[in-house]
């Protein structure tokens, strides 16, 4: 369940084509809505009310040594929608509260759409000796030979992790910017894997059989989180941002359910009793964000951040990110980004299968640290907004069948092209 819930709490980075961009590095610059989920203070930025909707396609390529893979996502999702009111509140001077910001979004957290097919003809440690030795008792032939077995693995996933934002922000004499909000969240994930290993000599005598394990996996679940953040503009060249995001208060449901079969001369199967219950003390984890922004002129600017999120039970995630922005005509601008983030798994520590074997999904991930490279250009008008982004994104990752297989060593690389459109009015 540690591993549930870190998975959970796995983020991306998603949102608007700027923010993608710039590598998610916007927290001391703001003026965006997927910035304001990291620094709500960035809300204070803004000088204008906007509407934003984003809409993205997501392609995954990846690569496996030793073994036959592959994995299938083309996705398009809709992962960021906001509406900004900007209420000024002119004092003369530059002195006093400038803006009272208020903001109302929706943005996608992580989204599991993915489907993982892998077979090895490389003999490895079989699922049966591991329930024979875990004492599972089963009506059906199954074969516990300990090696010998070659094996395939299909893995489908769906679902996605939300956020709605509320949020308020105010700008204090063009020089302090703070704010605060509360964030809903909901989450699902559907997983269903069926795993086949396949014995062509059993006792040193050739025979056949296959042992197969179908297990599905569905959580569902809702949490409220609160936020806050402060910018500070010192010089007019630099701004100091930090935003904390608090951890969830939730609830998560599952449900789990399976078969294990024998195929011999005969097709037997053993079914695994449907599972259906709650977990309420659930939640997501609580994050900061610490970044600097360098503006040059009027013509560029550069920012370095540093994101942390506190795991419960799992390590801690860190992500460093730096991004740039330069304008070379009013109303036209070109963003590049890169984020590195560590994983909340940094040791190959075996999952254990349940010993009563009612969760049958035994399979188990050790996600590695993921890079994301970025470009963007956008346009501003009077009243349009338009951007476009491409992302890449290259992440490591091993898949384990059950706790003694052999893992399969996968590198997914990820693109994705955003586009935003939107309407805004300056004051």
């Amino acid at each position: 369940m540690a591993q549930d819930y870190a998975r959970m709490g796995e983020r991306t980075i998603d949102g608007t084509a700027r923010y993608v961009g710039m590598g998610g590095a916007m927290s001391a610059i703001g003026g965006d809505p997927s910035a304001a989920h990291d620094n709500i203070a960035g809300l204070g930025l803004y000088r204008r009310s906007e509407v934003l909707l984003t809409a993205q396609t997501a392609l995954d390529r990846t690569q496996a040594v030793g073994n036959n893979f592959m994995t299938h996502k083309n996705v398009v999702t809709f992962p960021q929608a906001s509406i900004v009111i900007g209420l000024p509140t002119y004092k003369e001077g530059d002195k006093g509260i400038q803006f009272n910001n208020i903001l109302f979004s929706y943005r996608r957290l992580r989204t599991f759409n993915r489907e993982i097919y892998a077979t090895s003809a490389t003999p490895s440690p079989s699922l049966g000796a591991l329930i024979q030795t875990a004492d599972v008792e089963w009506d059906i032939p199954f074969c516990a030979e300990p090696y010998n077995a070659s094996s395939a693995q299909l893995l489908k996933e769906s679902g996605a992790a939300n956020e709605f934002n509320i949020g308020w922000a105010m700008n204090i004499s063009n020089q302090w910017y703070v704010g605060a909000g509360v964030q809903f969240l909901s989450y699902s994930l559907s997983s269903r894997s069926e795993y086949a290993e396949t014995f062509d000599m059993i006792n040193y005598q050739r025979q056949h059989m296959t042992n197969r394990n179908n297990a599905t996996l569905v959580m569902t679940g809702a949490g409220v989180a609160g936020s806050l953040g402060i910018i500070y503009r010192p010089f007019v060249w630099l701004r100091l941002g930090f935003g904390l995001q608090t951890a969830s208060i939730g609830s998560l449901r599952y449900y789990t359910s399976g078969a294990i079969t024998a195929l011999t001369d005969s097709l037997l199967s053993s079914y695994a009793p449907e599972l259906n219950y709650s977990v309420s003390d659930f939640h997501m984890p609580w994050h900061t964000s610490t970044s600097a922004a360098f503006q040059i002129g009027a013509w560029a600017m550069i920012s370095l951040q540093y994101d942390y999120f506190h795991q419960k039970n799992e390590y801690d995630i860190h992500s460093l990110r730096a991004g740039f922005e330069v304008i070379p005509i009013l109303g036209m601008y070109i963003n590049g980004g890169y984020a590195y983030e560590s994983s909340f798994k940094r040791n190959l520590r075996v999952v254990e299968m349940d010993p009563t074997f009612d969760r049958q999904d035994t399979h188990f991930l050790h996600p590695k640290g993921g890079h994301y490279a970025s470009i963007a250009m956008g346009y501003r008008g009077t009243h349009v907004v338009a951007q476009l982004a491409y992302q890449y994104h290259f992440q490591g990752l091993s898949l384990w069948t059950h706790q003694n297989a052999d893992p399969y060593d996968i590198d997914t690389q990820t693109h994705k092209i955003v586009l935003t459109i939107g309407w805004h009015r300056y004051y």
